[in-house]
């Protein structure tokens, strides 16, 4: 086992002697058993300890656990922190508290360390509970497929590595390795929980499952490296496929392009929601099917827009040509749309208005004459005719405020409210507040790119003509 440990230690988990190693120790024979085959083979070890403060007797394990190290003449770092607060605070199980502080606590020792990697003791067995776990909660491929030798990015971090070198090695072998070099383990009651899901696995479900085929483990595993190598291969696709949606991403958001977005087939659409909510959430292990299933549909259902929750905080917002997953909190960016942020704004003939994200507004006077034979209507939305003595000058514009209504042309003088008529016409959600509207006086005379006010369209009477037009003149950067 030694020498196969120490090729794993080389060829998979790719380990120098250069630089530091942080070790997980839990006390119990996984963690001894990688400590002294790596003490045999003299790396540098920084051993990290943490107590969960779950167990009466934890103070105490940690100090054993520390003069074990001290024998060693291995550097010993020790955390803790009360999981049931967290647990509580961030409503998670005790048995995901206790994993989140610990592994935010290795990685935090690798940083101060300049560690190359974060090492723990996963054995076979751990694999196979661990995969059953994603399995029965619910998973797509990537949970099915594991835990690997070497994991970057990880979910603690994007340049060190977390490894697990005794991914092939089952507990029963680490026992007897114990046992031979005489490594004293500390039991931990918490394995004997039954409350514990994964406990229930290990000394429950498999059994069981072993009295159908004595050799479920070992094939088990086998299956769990085939799914490994799909999962690799897809993962190429899916990484073109990311680079080719996404649109924009910052803190707490990630924008697809939608109509890229469908070209792909149903099990990359998977793969690259799962990857925009795993971006955002690293933290988190088992990104449920309904989840993703949620996001496909919402996207199937809205051509235009929808915002739901999704999961774990986040959101989807859905508008035309693209989509959202992003936290509740977060303001996705508004850039390319024309926004105002004044109360009002006088539009003056001739003197264009700059608008926010690189758009302009602007009105000059046209003698009717110039309009025959056209249609008194442009085809081009983002300038309409009005008629210039049904108007009050200058011209106003602002955005919208509670109460505002609208006679939009066509509808023969109905008015409707202009929150209904912008949800109706399908205008982005997030653009609705700012969005520019020009005014004559209090009357709304022309949603900009949208539809004219009724009163105010040209007609045979119409002497005076203004032409409103909103344009986009500055490229905005990123």
């Amino acid at each position: 086992m030694l020498e196969e440990l120490k090729d794993i230690l080389q060829d998979k988990c790719h380990l120098n002697q250069d630089r530091p190693l942080i070790l997980g120790v839990s006390g119990g024979p996984d963690s001894l058993c990688v400590l002294d085959v790596l003490d045999r083979f003299d790396y540098p070890l920084i051993v990290v300890h943490f107590n969960h403060k779950l167990r009466p007797n934890a103070d105490k394990d940690a100090e054993i656990i520390r003069q074990m190290v001290g024998k060693r003449k291995r550097q010993f770092l020790l955390g803790e922190a009360d999981v049931y607060e967290r647990a509580a605070r961030e409503k998670e199980s005790i048995e995901e508290a206790a994993r989140n502080e610990r592994y935010h606590f290795l990685f935090q020792c690798a940083e101060k360390s300049n560690a190359q990697a974060v090492m723990v003791g996963h054995t076979a067995d751990d694999q196979v509970e661990t995969v059953l776990m994603h399995l029965i909660r619910g998973s797509g491929l990537s949970g099915l497929g594991g835990m690997r030798f070497r994991s970057l990015p990880n979910a603690w971090s994007d340049k060190i590595p977390l490894v697990r070198p005794l991914l092939e090695v089952w507990r029963n072998e680490v026992i007897a390795y114990c046992s031979a070099h005489g490594l004293e383990a500390i039991l931990d009651e918490s394995n004997l929980d039954m409350t514990f899901f994964r406990n229930r696995l290990r000394h429950e479900m498999i059994p069981y499952l072993e009295s159908y085929n004595p050799e479920f483990r070992k094939v088990f595993v086998r299956t769990v490296e085939i799914l490994q190598a799909e999962e690799d291969f897809i993962q190429g696709s899916v990484t073109k496929a990311w680079a080719d949606c996404i649109l924009e991403s910052g803190l707490g958001y990630v924008g697809f392009d939608s109509g890229i977005f469908y070209g792909y087939p149903l099990n990359i659409q998977r793969h690259l929601v799962r990857r925009g909510i795993s971006v955002l959430r690293p933290d988190m292990r088992d990104i449920g099917f309904n989840a993703v299933e949620l996001a496909l549909q919402s996207l199937s259902a809205s051509k235009s827009f929808a915002e739901v929750d999704l999961i774990s905080g986040l959101k989807m917002t859905v508008e035309p040509g693209r989509f959202w997953i992003a936290e509740w909190q977060t303001d996705i960016p508004t850039r390319e749309w024309p926004q105002v942020k004044e109360i009002e704004t006088r539009l003056v003939v001739g003197e264009p208005l700059i608008l926010q994200a690189g758009w302009q507004l602007s009105v000059r006077s046209l003698p009717k004459v110039d309009l025959l034979p056209r249609e008194p209507w442009p085809e081009d939305e983002t300038r309409v005719w009005i008629d210039q003595d049904q108007v009050e000058l200058p011209l106003i514009v602002r955005a919208r405020t509670p109460g505002d209504r609208i006679q939009p042309f066509g509808m023969g003088g109905r008015s409707v409210k202009i929150s209904d008529y912008m949800i109706n016409e399908k205008l982005p959600h997030r653009a609705r507040q700012g969005w520019p509207l020009v005014c004559s006086g209090k009357d709304i005379v022309w949603v900009c790119g949208y539809r004219l006010a009724h009163p105010f369209r040209v007609k045979k009477s119409t002497t005076e003509v203004l032409e409103l037009r909103l344009s986009q003149v500055l490229e905005v950067a990123p």
